[in-house]
């Protein structure tokens, strides 16, 4: 699949990437863990969200970085690093999707996220697990195009313009792709949490 940056936008001066990108191009090889390092938890989150199994999200990581590594001749500098690493991101979720197939998304898969700040007792917790836990299990009942694309818009907040560069599409399009997510999520959610129409 193709990872070229010619639709992506310009980096900002100050990229924070751009002086380690320069240090690989130079032939700094060790500088590329540098690189990992710093991104790598937006990498597994990213894939996390998308294929919703830690065990996958992790084999997504090794091949972006693979992939990075092996095409990072072709990445201009000036150009924004980031973007075209969530691009090659999805493009490696959608492949191990496709080679995989759906996976049932257990309620513990939603352990260990980041929780509000105020402390929360037993039973709040074990609530906002089985929250999570749903709305996981309903992203992974998406197809993969509209779970991308609310995935990139909601959750990775990137703009719409942003997320359409990254799937190759019209900006209406993941508009509308992720108002059909956003709909079908709520609908899943409200048939496991009302099985039965709301009645008792």
């Amino acid at each position: 699949m193709d990872e070229g940056l010619a639709s992506l936008p310009e980096a900002p001066a100050d990229d924070p990437l751009a002086p380690l990108l320069q240090r690989i191009l130079g032939g700094e090889v060790e500088a590329f863990e540098d690189l990992v390092a710093r991104t790598e938890s937006r990498v597994l989150a990213l894939a996390w969200r998308m294929l919703g199994d830690r065990h996958l999200a992790e084999d997504a990581a090794q091949e972006t970085y693979l992939r990075v590594f092996r095409s990072l001749r072709t990445f201009r500098v000036g150009e924004r690093f980031e973007a075209w690493l969530v691009r090659i991101t999805v493009n490696v979720c959608r492949d191990l999707a496709r080679k995989r197939g759906p996976l049932p998304v257990p309620l513990h898969v939603m352990e260990g996220l980041p929780t509000d700040s105020a402390p929360l007792d037993a039973e709040e917790t074990t609530l906002l697990r089985q929250r999570r836990a749903l709305v996981q299990q309903a992203l992974a009942s998406l197809p993969q195009a509209e779970r991308a694309a609310l995935v990139l818009r909601d959750l990775e907040g990137l703009s719409t313009e942003e997320a359409a560069r990254i799937l190759g599409v019209r900006p209406v399009t993941v508009r509308s792709q992720a108002a059909s997510a956003r709909a079908k999520v709520q609908a899943f959610c409200a048939r496991l949490l009302h099985p039965h129409g709301g009645r008792p």
